[in-house]
This record gives structure tokens, C-alpha cells and sequence, in this order.
């Protein structure tokens, strides 16, 4: 499942409520108000993100698994079912943290690389992204997603 569109997808949702989100809530935002998902597709896309640890399930609703907040969708966003349900497309680790950086509004892009480059000369153990996670945390920008997916990759490793 590409989880790049699945955030996306979700982020989308999560403007409505906080609380969690139904069956009927996916369905009705996403397959008839967005026209985005077929509704008949609306179950396996829901699997998926729980296979893929996007949502978690509790007492009958969904909950994001991630901060949505950092999400950005363009206005004219539209899904591809094909690449929606791909397992290619997932974004690299250092663009999605640089587009929370420009989402927050708290650093541009270019302010978050220069920063942690300037890190990087002083540092002799941390690569790019770990110099990054840190201007972003520094500057008050949720990165709890980011680190945990970090230590599964150095984990993997």
C-alpha cells in the first residue's frame, strides 16, 4: 500500500473530528463527498493502513497513527486506486521531514537543511536525518512519527 497517498488520504478525514473515525465516516468523506475511493474499496484501504500501522483501532473507531497535522494535500488531489494499493511510492524519510519543517511554518525548507548541515560539521556519529529530526524537535515540531520510524530502520539494521 503506498502510505504516502494514505496519509494524505487520511489527513483529509481527520479535519472532521478528534475523537476517532467510523466505517461510515472513511465512506462518507472519502468515497461520496471527495469521490476519491470507490466505496466498495473503502474496507481493504482501511486493512491496509492498519496492517501498515497508519490507523489503529480502538473501541470500534479509527484513530491516525501519525500527526496529520504535517500532512500536506494538494487541492487537486486525486488517487489513483492502482497506486493507491502499490506497495512503491513511499516517500523518503528526509522530504517527508522537510515538509513537516515548511508545514509547521516554523522553518522553511531550506532553513531546516542549512541548520542541520551546520549540526552535521560538529557531530561525527549522526547522519542527515538524525541532524534533522533534531533542528526539527528543537524548533517545537512533532516529530514522535519520525522517530519511531527511525529506530525501526536502524532496528532492521
Amino acid at each position: 500500500m503506498n502510505k504516502d497517498i494514505s496519509r494524505k488520504l487520511i489527513a483529509i478525514l481527520s479535519n472532521k473530528k478528534l475523537d476517532g473515525y467510523t466505517k461510515n465516516d472513511f465512506l462518507n468523506v472519502l468515497s461520496f463527498k471527495r469521490a476519491l475511493i470507490p466505496p466498495d474499496l473503502i474496507d481493504k484501504f482501511i486493512a491496509g493502513c492498519i496492517d501498515d500501522k497508519l490507523l489503529v483501532e480502538a473501541n470500534g473507531k479509527y484513530l491516525p497513527n501519525f500527526s496529520t497535522d504535517g500532512v500536506i494535500v494538494p487541492l487537486d488531489f486525486s488517487v489513483d486506486v492502482n497506486n493507491l494499493f502499490s506497495n512503491a511510492g513511499e516517500k523518503p524519510l528526509v522530504d517527508r521531514l522537510l515538509e513537516a519543517a515548511s508545514a509547521s511554518g516554523k522553518l522553511t525548507k531550506k532553513e531546516a537543511i542549512i541548520k542541520a548541515k551546520e549540526l552535521l560539521t560538529n557531530m561525527e556519529f549522526i547522519d542527515f536525518e538524525t541532524a534533522l529530526l533534531t533542528v526539527l524537535s528543537d524548533n517545537n515540531i512533532e516529530i514522535n512519527e519520525f522517530v519511531r520510524e527511525k529506530e525501526e530502520t536502524l532496528n532492521k539494521n
